[in-house]
């Protein structure tokens, strides 16, 4: 599902719109060694150069936050009358929430979250210092 979902980022003809947060925690966390988080840490940079998707990291300094519940996807379709759909996943499954009180709340916790987090230039610049303190970790 997570390879289909970014070929529908990448494809040439009308590729969807993403808006990611995410939190420091998440770049942070050692998975597959430094090089393995050198490359995900570039992907990602790399991503954010398409005009259709946009990164911001949540930096610790915020604090408490909104999103501390856990992670979830808005997804929100061109179509009249339709609130989206809220996606929620664990380690066994996955819920879907799609009546329209689920998703406003949802909506709301991303926009609170957006609030708090690094506009899109400075979240890269973020990203790239982490890259770097990895860098003197692998030498």
């Amino acid at each position: 599902m997570r390879a289909e979902r970014q070929a529908i980022l990448t494809r040439d003809a009308e590729p969807v719109r993403f808006w990611a947060i995410i939190g420091e925690a998440a770049l942070r966390t050692p998975v597959g060694g430094v090089e393995v988080m050198r490359a995900q840490l570039d992907h990602l940079t790399k991503m954010t150069e398409r005009p259709n998707i946009t990164l911001q990291v949540l930096p610790y300094s915020v604090g408490a936050h909104a999103g501390l519940s856990g992670p979830f996807l808005v997804l929100s379709f061109a179509v009249p009358n339709d609130s989206g759909v809220v996606w929620l996943e664990n380690l066994s499954s996955s819920l879907y929430l799609d009546t329209q009180e689920e998703v406003t709340g949802y909506t709301l916790v991303f926009d609170d979250l957006r609030s708090s987090v690094l506009n899109p230039a400075d979240s890269l610049e973020y990203i790239a210092r982490i890259a770097q303190e990895l860098g003197t970790k692998g030498s």
